[in-house]
């Protein structure tokens, strides 16, 4: 363990050894360093080790073991307990001889003694022995410690630990010790750069320390931030003044940074404390903005909160008036009355709509702000989004309320508009619930039911149907209605179960009718079957009887005529019956109902049977049967064609009143005859269908007869039976047409006495609206012309009837007779009667209608102005109900909260002193009532009194208590009055019992008091001890109940509150004026619906009563405004009165604060102005001076004078300011009120902080206006002085260092203000003033001038900047050029600066510093171009850390140096800058062939010196040749083989073997160093090896580099000798000229030549010049 800290302690030492040897030094450094941790980790390696020994040897070891180890552990604790003491002293002490230091040296920084003086050289070298003191201090400190800390490392685990921990602590110390001692180890040689760097630093802490005051001070305006939500006052003043703050502290970090970059070790320290300094400020300063912008935040917030609060109490107020619109419908009726329903569902869509409207607002709003809020602070916008969600969710309750009610509201609407629907919808199930009782007869089983009974409902049945399809179709029609005016999904939803309603009914009807129509048909199909049946019993007869006649004509061969005539009939009726039954039978079998299809379907199979009969009798004897049937067929035919004769007979008869001559029947006659014509045609048309499908028929079935002889006779009669058929087909033809057109006229006959009959009702409608027409009607009354008009109206519509029922009528007959030319003339004739009689019709209903629309108008117009007249009265009535409020502003109700004020003091100051008899008692003076006089005094005198400030009355307000205690104004306040005053009275706010006792436990409830009723105390509030809620005896003053009852409950319910006559006057005016504004809205509302009534009426009496009611409606929504108003001025008056009354109550603590604020002001103001007095003694001294501008300034005499007396005066004034601005700051931050005086009073602060910093402005303004007036004088003068000193060394030839040593005087380093300004005085060309003399001195140097700083006033030096001719005399036009100035060229300056008067240019005579080139240049152009700029005196200094050759010569590197110059070393250039151009060098990459180290080395360097050579200096075998011992190839022996590759170093040759021809080298193998001759080229021009151009010999010790520039980093040296391999290159490198100056040092005055490079030697900077100065000075 001891080694390895020893090997850290070791490694350590040398690493800072190395880091000695600058920038070569860094890679050696790194790679050591990287041991370092390796070493550390080894070490804690041991340690932990040793200690597992330790525990491991305490765990196993004997108990002699563990008493030894415990006897080492308290002989180790007692060796450290020794030592430590006095180590500690030792720290201490070093400690304390570094902080003796920095208390030494610092008032010689900040107030150094004069330059050169003895005080500062002792000062100077004091701190030095002091700090070789303390250094010698931290050394033994530091010995002792690391001697203990070996020592320490071979104790008990336990005590080691801890002698570590302490003695590292120890280190630690002295490492800060050191840290601190370090700036001083140099003092005396930094002395001045420290005075400086402390002048800079005191400047930027100066500038830091403005802008730290306005920092404080928004700091602490800021302050009101921790109490509460600012001001946006506030906020902007503090703004005001935090941001040009961080303006100004910004500028001042960024000069800090400035001065960082640049700022030597000895000041940096201090600019990062600075830097932190201002850090903090930049910090506290962003933290004051970022508050101020989070107190805007939280404005907004406010701002944004009560907004949405507004919106969402306005919501919730329409939500209230939602609910007092819904009233009606809550009074238990349930359907209301159709006017009051409608009324009410209005006010309850108006309400919803208002209270949603402010809703959607709320939300809206809240959503907007919620993503606002989002862009808050953390605490901000939780505070934000918990009052926006309180918000919402008032929001959204309201929203559910409201939307519940709009719900109700349309189903209540709903309801209203389907009241019709559903009662007819009732009458319409009614009538189908009774259609289906009568036609419950009609059902599946009517096969059971009698005729009686199925005809019994039939006769029923269709009067009950009727009326069920007149309901249904009613009910339907106000479904239909209703879903045109309903919209919305509620109303969609209802009508869907009216619909099904509906629907099940027409079903139901539906079912019943198809069952009523099966009743119809099962009753038709009974007769049909009982007809059916017969007749097939007939066929059957018929068909028996045809057997029964076959029989007997079967029976013989030839049968008589009579016999077979017989048969042949019996046959051709039974077929006939059965061929009628079976069409019958098949007609019937199509029915619907089972049971007659069933039924038929049985009686067709006895037709079948009875035809299958008939058929057996036809197939008997064939000619036999074919005969009896032909007969028969020809007589049945016969029978038929007289039926069709028969019915021509009808047709003629029915004909004959149209054949008698008369063209125009009687209408009646002519319709009638025309019916009966009709019917005989349709008679006849059957019958001839009739025979003609018989006699068709059998004439084709007696054509397949086999007896065609017999059967040709039979049809040749049915023949002439056609023939006879076809006549009457023809007549019948004829008799159509003819009817057709009787038809036709008798319509038109028809038409006429239709437009006839409208004719006559129109001429009615004339003569009743007649009188309305005439001017008489002007003077009917309106009832006289209100029943005229109702009896024209109603002839109107009868007559507009019947004349739609002639042009219907009418239009028929047209479209029946077109093309028919003959009516054609009379349908025109008629038509135009027709027209004739509407336009009639059309006039006088104008006129009714005419007449109409003035009556309604003037009754609309009365009724609109009665309306508008009313509003007047409803706005006067809501001045009137707020006129307490807005008129006086509340002062009634806030003397009644002074009372209640003074009561609760009477009352606290009776329970601590006396009762209700004796407080009278003591305010009348035991007098009985009490004086106006003595009841005032009382109240002045009262506070004092009982202790109480808050009865502190005004005069005013002790009057108006008197008043109202006064009940019964008699002028005095009587023992009754007096008690008044204590009287309380409560508001219920929740529902609660009464009860008979005080106790809870032991009362009974006697009643209940519901919410909003007001109760009057009957005792004082008093605790029931039991439940430990407060109790009160009262009465409710309106039902009179009187007990006991519970202000608040145990959980925290709230069920009685104070009782407040403002909100109590507030509720009840709230009220009222919104009841009117109720009524004035309802007016605007019928303006707008009647407005849209009228609409459609574009002229007439109603158009002119829109055009009123226009002008009307202005009139009335301004009644609206008015009230809106009114609301506005209530709302502003009710907030006014709440500040108001909070203004009262707070009086007596504003006041109290405001003495405080007062008495704090006063003490502030006193301490401004003195400190101010004070300031403006600095300004006024310097005012003549500040003031004084150009030549004026030039001439003030004493300016010297003033900037001695502001140098004396502006430090004192400073210093009062400051200390006044801080004062007011500190109480500012004492002062935590957020209004009030206190408030006021920390503003008023704020003002005096500014006027304090203003003062303290304008003198720090005022001395830098002095300062800027002495440099402008100084600097006029600075120029002829200096040219005056140069002039007189000049003219005595003297140099201007001698001249200074004349000046300063033997043995003097510095030259005095007093003895530099004699001489400047004493010259006799330079005309210049005592004072300003001083202030040249002062400019120069102060308090006195070193040399440094005198040479460089007297010597000047001019740069060119733009191309100029040197020419050998002043006067230009005489002149002759020497040469052309280069840019960037100085000339040191030996004349002048002269002006040319006539070409207007300023010249100097100076020197080139180049080349010593003398002559006259021009430093301005007459036209402005600037040729010479003024420059420092160049001085150069080393940069870098390297020693830099002075050399003795130009050229670089030639000749020994003079010596070398150190790193810091200042130079005084004499010549130069000149440039030195090399030619390029030759460097290659190589590889080293005796280690293979490999890098870049120099074959030629810039100077032309040749470090290696390759040429012909190495071969490389290319084909096998032996190495001999000699040149002669004959007498040779071989040394070895050289094989193909190899490298050979040639020592001698090559030579040419003369005998042999070949070619031969001796060398030496660079492998194994074999040396001989070997063959290069045979005799037969074989080459057995070739030069080699890759290889190398070192001539000349060279460096090998890391990169290719000459520069870089060394590897290694190569020695003469070696061999290197070229692997890159070789390639040139070009070098750049270099920049070479003639100096001399300032140290010894060595003189000789330099390089100019950026890293080892520069042209030394201002702040450097001023550091040798004072360097110089010191010295």
């Amino acid at each position: 363990q001891a080694a390895v800290s020893e090997n850290i302690t070791s490694l350590t030492k040398e690493i800072n050894d190395i880091r000695k040897g600058g920038a070569s030094a860094t890679a050696s450094v790194t790679e050591m360093s990287k041991l370092l941790p390796k070493l550390r980790q080894a070490q804690a390696g041991i340690v932990e080790q040793l200690n597992k020994v330790w525990a491991s040897l305490a765990k196993s070891g004997t108990a002699a073991a563990a008493k030894e180890s415990k006897e080492q552990i308290e002989k180790d604790t007692k060796d450290f307990e020794e030592a430590i003491p006095a180590i500690k002293d030792l720290t201490s002490v070093a400690e304390e001889s570094v902080t003796a230091i920095v208390t030494m040296a610092e008032p010689i920084i900040s107030s150094p003694p004069a330059e050169g003086s003895e005080d500062l050289k002792k000062a100077l070298d004091e701190v030095e022995a002091a700090s070789t003191d303390a250094q010698s201090k931290i050394n033994e400190a530091r010995k002792e410690i690391q001697t203990r800390l070996t020592g320490a490392r071979q104790y008990a685990v336990e005590v080691r630990k801890k002698a570590m921990t302490e003695y590292s602590a120890l280190q630690s110390k002295l490492t800060e010790a050191q840290r601190k001692l370090g700036p001083f180890r140099t003092f005396k040689k930094d002395f001045q750069q420290k005075v400086k760097a402390k002048q800079a630093l005191s400047d930027l802490s100066d500038k830091l320390s403005n802008a730290e005051l306005e920092v404080e001070k928004a700091a602490m305006m800021s302050i009101a931030a921790e109490s509460g939500q600012m001001s946006e006052e506030e906020i902007t003043a503090c703004t005001k003044v935090a941001e040009p703050a961080q303006t100004a502290v910004m500028g001042a970090l960024r000069e800090v940074e400035m001065k960082l970059k640049s700022a030597a070790a000895v000041m940096k320290e201090e600019l990062l404390a600075l830097k932190d300094r201002g850090l903090e400020m930049k910090k506290k300063c962003e933290t004051v903005i970022s508050t101020m912008r989070n107190q805007r935040q939280g404005i907004s917030a406010a701002q944004m909160a009560a907004t949405i609060a507004e919106k969402v109490t306005l919501a919730e107020e329409g939500l209230v008036a939602c609910q007092d619109a819904e009233m009606p419908f809550l009074k238990g009726i349930e359907v209301l009355p159709a006017e009051e329903s409608t009324k009410a569902i209005s006010d309850c869509e108006g309400a919803s709509a208002k209270a949603e409207l402010a809703l959607n607002q709320a939300r809206s709003l809240i959503r907007q702000k919620q993503t606002d809020a989002k862009k808050f602070p953390k605490e901000l916008q939780e505070k934000a989004m918990a009052e926006l969600t309180q918000l919402s969710q008032r929001a959204e309750a309201c929203g559910k309320k409201i939307t519940d009610f709009k719900k109700e509201t349309a189903e209540r609407k709903l309801n209203a508009l389907m009241a019709e629907v559903m009662e007819a919808l009732k009458t319409a199930e009614a009538k189908v619930e009774a259609h289906g009782e009568v036609a419950k007869v009609f059902s599946d089983e009517l096969n059971h039911v009698t005729e009686e009974a199925i005809k019994e409902a039939m006769e029923k049945v269709g009067a009950v149907e009727k009326e069920a399809m007149e309901a249904v179709a009613e009910a339907r029609k106000q479904l239909a209605g209703k879903q045109r005016d309903v919209k919305g999904p509620a109303a969609a939803g209802a009508m869907g179960k009216l619909q099904g309603r509906l629907k099940a009914a027409a079903d139901d009807l539906a079912k019943n009718k198809k069952a009523s129509t099966f009743g119809d048909k099962l009753l038709k199909g009974k007769e049909a079957l009982a007809e059916e049946m017969g007749n097939v019993d007939k066929a059957e007869a018929e068909v028996a009887k045809a057997e029964k006649l076959a029989e007997p004509v079967e029976a013989v061969e030839k049968p008589t005529d009579e016999e077979c005539a017989e048969l042949g009939d019996a046959i051709v009726l039974a077929q006939n019956t059965i061929k009628a039954t079976t069409g019958s039978i098949q007609g019937n079998m199509s029915t619907p109902v089972p049971s007659i299809k069933a039924a038929f379907s049985k009686v067709a199979e006895r037709s079948k049977k009875v035809q299958e009969r008939l058929d057996k009798v036809l197939a008997g004897k064939k000619g036999l049967r074919e005969r009896s049937l032909g007969e028969a067929y020809v007589r049945e035919g016969k029978k038929k064609t007289d039926a069709v004769d028969s019915f021509v007979e009808k047709v003629n008869d029915a004909e004959l009143p149209f054949l008698k001559g008369i063209e125009v029947l009687p209408l009646t006659e002519a319709t009638s005859t025309i019916d009966a014509s009709q019917k005989a045609a349709t008679d006849l048309q059957s019958a001839i269908s009739e025979a003609r499908n018989f006699i068709a028929a059998k004439n084709v079935e007696m054509k397949s007869f086999s007896d065609k002889e017999k059967t040709k006779p039979l049809i040749e009669e049915l023949t002439n039976l056609t023939s006879r058929v076809n006549a009457a087909a023809t007549k019948l033809a004829s008799f159509r047409k003819d009817t057709d057109t009787r038809k036709k006229n008798a319509l038109l006959q028809e038409a006429a006495e239709k437009i006839a009959a409208a004719e006559k009702e129109v001429e009615l409608v004339t003569e009743t609206a007649a009188p309305l027409s005439d001017e008489a009607a002007e003077e009917m009354t309106a009832d006289e012309a209100a029943t005229i008009c109702e009896k024209a109206g109603t002839q109107a519509k009868t007559a507009q009837a019947a004349v739609d029922e002639s042009r219907t009528f009418l239009s028929a007959r047209s479209q029946e007779n077109k093309g028919n030319i003959g009516n054609a003339e009379t349908i025109k004739s008629l038509q135009t009667r027709l027209n004739a009689a509407g336009t009639a019709l059309s006039k006088a209903k104008k006129v009714v209608n005419n007449q109409e629309h003035k009556f309604v108008a003037k009754k609309l117009l009365q009724e609109v102005n009665e309306m508008v007249d009313s509003l007047e009265t409803e706005v006067k009535a809501a001045e009137e109900v707020a006129s307490p409020l807005l008129e006086n502003g509340g002062v009634q109700f806030l003397v009644a909260a002074s009372l209640k004020t003074l009561a609760a003091a009477l009352r606290s100051y009776m329970k601590e002193k006396l009762d209700m008899a004796g407080l009278f008692a003591e305010a009348s003076g035991g007098s009985g009532p009490i004086s106006k006089e003595d009841f005032l005094s009382y109240l002045k005198k009262l506070p004092e009194a009982v202790d109480r400030p808050e009865v502190e009355f005004t005069e005013e307000r002790r009057e108006a208590l008197f008043s109202l205690i006064d009940a019964d104004g008699d002028g005095k306040v009587s023992e009754s009055e007096f008690k008044d005053i204590f009287k309380q009275k409560f508001i219920c706010v929740t529902g609660i019992s009464i009860t008979d006792v005080l106790q809870v436990s032991n009362s009974k409830t006697t009643g209940k008091i519901e919410p909003e009723e007001v109760l009057e105390a009957l005792g004082p509030v008093t605790k029931d001890e039991a439940t430990g809620m407060e109790r009160v005896e009262v009465k409710a003053t309106g039902s009179g109940k009187q007990g006991f009852v519970t202000l608040k409950g145990n959980q925290g319910t709230t069920y009685l509150q104070e009782f407040s006559p403002f909100t109590d006057f507030c509720t009840a005016m709230d009220k009222k004026i919104e009841e009117r504004l109720a009524k004035v809205k309802s007016v605007t509302s019928f303006f707008t619906q009647k407005v849209n009534e009228l609409a459609p009426h574009t002229s007439g009496p109603l158009s002119e009563a829109k055009a009123e009611l226009m002008k009307l409606r202005p009139k009335a929504s301004q009644q609206a405004t008015e009230i809106q108003k009114i609301k506005g001025k209530v709302g502003a008056a009710k907030k006014d009165f709440f500040k108001a009354e909070e203004a009262e109550r707070t009086a007596h603590l504003e006041a109290k604060e405001r003495r405080e604020a007062e008495a704090l002001l006063a003490e502030a103001n006193k301490t401004l102005e003195a400190a101010e007095a004070e300031g403006a003694k600095a300004t006024t001294s310097s005012e003549a001076l500040v003031a004084a501008q150009g030549e004026e300034l030039m001439k003030f005499a004493t300016p010297a004078t003033v900037a001695e007396e502001m140098e004396t005066l502006e430090p004192s004034a400073s210093s009062l300011l400051s200390k006044a601005k801080a004062s007011f700051l500190a109480q500012t931050r004492e002062i935590k009120a957020t209004k009030g005086p206190m408030m006021e009073a920390k503003k008023e602060l704020t003002k005096l902080i500014a006027k304090a910093d203003l003062s303290l402005r304008k003198v720090k303004a005022a001395a830098e206006a002095v300062k800027k007036a002495c440099k402008t004088i100084s600097e006029a003068a600075d120029a002829n002085a200096s040219a005056a000193l140069r002039s007189e060394a000049a003219e005595k030839g003297v140099a201007v260092d001698e001249l200074f040593a004349q000046l300063a005087g033997a043995g003097n380093s510095t030259l005095s203000h007093e003895a530099l300004c004699k001489r400047l005085l004493a010259i006799p060309s330079l005309e210049i003033a005592e004072e300003h003399a001083k202030l040249v001195c002062r400019k120069i140097e102060a308090p006195s001038i070193s040399k440094r700083s005198f040479l460089a006033f007297v010597q000047r030096y001019y740069v060119v900047t733009a191309a100029v001719a040197i020419t050998g005399e002043f006067e230009i036009t005489k002149a002759k050029t020497i040469r052309k100035a280069e840019l960037d060229e100085i000339f040191e300056i030996l004349e002048g600066p002269r002006s040319d008067q006539k070409l207007g240019l300023n010249r100097v005579r100076g020197r080139s510093l180049v080349d010593s080139t003398e002559g006259w240049l021009s430093i301005k152009g007459n036209q402005g171009s600037i040729f010479l700029k003024e420059t420092e005196k160049p001085f150069y200094t080393v940069s870098g850390a390297d020693e830099v050759p002075l050399g003795p010569s130009f050229k670089v590197g030639e000749g020994e140096p003079v010596r070398m110059l150190k790193s810091g070393e200042v130079m005084e250039m004499l010549e130069g800058p000149k440039k030195e151009t090399f030619p390029p060098g030759l460097r290659a990459r190589c590889q080293a062939l005796s280690d293979k180290a490999s890098g870049w080395f120099s074959i030629r360097d810039k100077q032309g010196t040749v470090f290696a050579e390759g040429e012909g200096k190495f071969y490389t075998c290319v084909s096998t040749v032996a190495i001999t011992d000699n040149f002669d190839i004959k007498d040779c022996k071989v040394v070895k083989k050289l094989q193909v590759g190899e490298i050979m170093a040639v020592v001698e040759g090559p030579l040419v073997q003369e005998e042999s021809g070949v070619t031969r080298v001796k060398a030496r193998t660079l492998d194994d160093d074999q040396v001989g001759w070997v063959t290069v080229k045979g005799n037969a021009g074989t080459s057995y090896a070739t030069a080699s151009k890759a290889h190398y010999a070192v001539v000349k010790e060279a460096k090998l580099q890391k990169t290719i520039t000459s520069n870089s980093d060394v590897v290694r040296m190569l020695e003469v000798g070696e061999t290197v391999k070229v692997t890159e290159g070789p390639k040139e490198e070009v070098h750049q000229a270099a920049l070479r100056v003639k100096v001399k040092a300032t140290t010894d005055g060595a003189v000789g030549w330099v390089t100019v490079l950026p890293s080892s030697v520069k042209r030394c900077t201002a702040k450097e010049l001023e550091a040798l100065a004072n360097k110089e000075s010191s010295a």
